[in-house]
């Protein structure tokens, strides 16, 4: 790990824990910018999570391709399914009186299929709305406009993501604001940057404009003979307009066969996750719709792992505008798992199709437990190390080495999730998790008492706390204790001076003071260099 990286992390660290959630969401907005006129970039969108206000909610920038697609980064969204999110289109002020008007249903989501974090590239994604809209498209630079512009050639990137770039005065404004900054020679970029086409960096040696936490997954664009054109989408960078690092963003050019392969119309749920499912034997059925006007033939499915099969599959010629379906068979183990399904399609710009189930295996937690959570749900789930009622609270068994307890609530409805926790791990490598909906969303160790607010962004959320004994030792007289449960509708706030943070963990705990510990950041894989807000 670079010494950079290290440093941005302790910078990081007074940060409240409401500003970190999973390892999806460190974020960068646009810093010593201006405020863009209203209909500058009509192809403009925000992401905002589902069943939140616009100004509270949004997370990530993105632009309009037109029809039903959206352009963004992959890092926005990996961790995402369509019924997390919304896109908001062609608006500059986050508060309008018509917002609602401008706001869609996401339907799918395709993250880039060789995407593994945003530092290492392919930070790309596509969204498909559930319908077609009509808005500006933005227009996207090919690899001849990308290959010919001379360093220092000024770029303008836009979005409503973090205005000052100091981590502990984070400041949110519901206007879009705009910033330009000089394309910079390849080279120049950070190691895992410039040897390779998928990325590039704009900005000032001396730093002070840039992009930042907020502004992830919106385009940067260059005025050509055709009007702007997209050239970048923000991806990351170390801290904001900091002197000497420059802001990274996915090279569009280099990914324009990807981009047309998602926006031909084959549309299909690239990962899912279903949620407790009882340890053995079960099923699901992937479906996919054909919105091209071509037949499309598929060849050469795979299942894994090896004890998945496949029982039925209707999906070897698909007739345009016509679906199909593929039910699998799977045996669900204990804990978290995954079932895949990939296949080769004739369509050109499409030709490998991935598919992805995952579930939480567990079974069903017995009645003492149940009775303890008090809050609307349909069902309480519990692993073979099962928790158990102490007569006040719900508390983790005694494990040994590499054991882990898990307690799944279901069928929670969008709203918050609260609960006192009592966490007592006295190895720094023993854990107590938190997961929605199947992505880490909060990780503790050591000794604490906090109060614990989870926002719950769908219809019907899955929560499971886990306590996680370490692979490397077993003693210690760990415990996790869990009290209080209670749930609450979202309250919107459309007038607050920063935004509410609707899916991270919010701490009361006044011994604590909020702070972040830069290990806990550093053993989650938190690097704070990709430019998407909380929320």
């Amino acid at each position: 790990m670079h010494l950079n990286k290290i440093l941005l992390l302790l910078i990081l660290a007074p940060l409240s824990l409401s500003q970190v959630h999973a390892a999806e969401n460190m974020d960068p907005k646009i810093i010593n910018g201006e405020k863009s006129g209203s209909g500058s970039w009509p192809f403009m969108v925000a992401l905002v999570s589902k069943n939140r206000d616009v100004y509270s909610g949004q997370f990530c920038g993105a632009s309009f391709l037109g029809g039903r697609y959206i352009l963004t980064a992959a890092h926005c969204v990996d961790s995402k399914e369509g019924q997390d999110l919304d896109a908001v289109i062609g608006i500059s002020d986050l508060t309008q009186s018509d917002v609602a008007a401008h706001r869609y249903s996401v339907k799918e989501v395709y993250v880039h299929e060789n995407y593994p974090d945003a530092s290492d590239g392919n930070d790309i994604a596509i969204l498909e709305l559930e319908r077609e809209v009509n808005y500006t498209a933005v227009n996207l630079a090919d690899r001849s406009l990308r290959n010919n512009l001379a360093v220092g050639k000024m770029l303008t990137v836009m979005g409503w993501g973090d205005q000052d770039p100091r981590p502990d005065n984070i400041k949110f404004d519901n206007e879009l604001y705009q910033v330009d900054v000089p394309l910079v020679e390849q080279a120049l970029c950070p190691d895992d940057v410039g040897s390779k086409d998928n990325a590039f960096c704009a900005g000032y040696v001396n730093g002070g404009y840039d992009s930042c936490q907020g502004d992830s997954g919106g385009p940067i664009v260059v005025a050509s003979a055709n009007g702007y054109e997209q050239l970048g989408i923000v991806s990351w960078g170390y801290g904001c307009a900091e002197a000497g690092n420059y802001g990274v963003y996915a090279n569009v050019s280099h990914f324009s066969d990807w981009i047309a392969g998602k926006m031909q119309g084959f549309s299909y749920r690239q990962s899912e996750f279903v949620g407790a499912k009882h340890l053995g034997a079960n099923s699901h059925t992937f479906t996919i719709q054909n919105n091209t006007a071509q037949m499309i033939r598929t060849s050469g499915i795979q299942v894994l792992p090896y004890d998945a099969s496949i029982t039925t599959n209707t999906c070897n010629v698909i007739a345009a505008n016509d679906s199909c379906a593929v039910t699998i068979n799977y045996n669900a183990r204990e804990s978290f798992g995954e079932v895949s399904v990939s296949m080769l399609t004739d369509l050109l710009q499409a030709p490998n199709l991935d598919l992805k189930v995952s579930y939480l295996g567990i079974e069903t937690a017995p009645t003492d437990v149940s009775n303890m959570v008090s809050v609307a749900n349909s069902g309480i789930y519990s692993s073979k190390n099962s928790w158990f009622n102490n007569g006040s609270s719900i508390e983790s068994p005694v494990l040994g080495y590499n054991e882990f307890a898990q307690l799944a609530i279901t069928g929670l409805a969008a709203g918050e999730l609260s609960f006192n926790a009592n966490i007592v791990t006295l190895q720094s490598n023993n854990y107590f998790n938190v997961y929605v909906n199947g992505q880490l969303h909060d990780r503790e160790s050591g000794v604490k008492a906090d109060e614990f607010t989870i926002g719950l962004p769908r219809d019907n959320n899955t929560v499971v706390f886990e306590y996680r004994k370490s692979s490397y030792n077993s003693y210690g007289d760990d415990r996790i204790t869990i009290s209080n449960l209670t749930h609450s509708a979202f309250s919107e706030s459309t007038g607050e001076s920063t935004r509410p943070d609707g899916n991270a963990t919010n701490r009361s705990s006044a011994g604590s003071g909020g702070a972040i510990n830069w290990i806990t950041l550093l053993a989650l894989g938190m690097l704070a260099l990709v430019r998407r807000r909380l929320v």
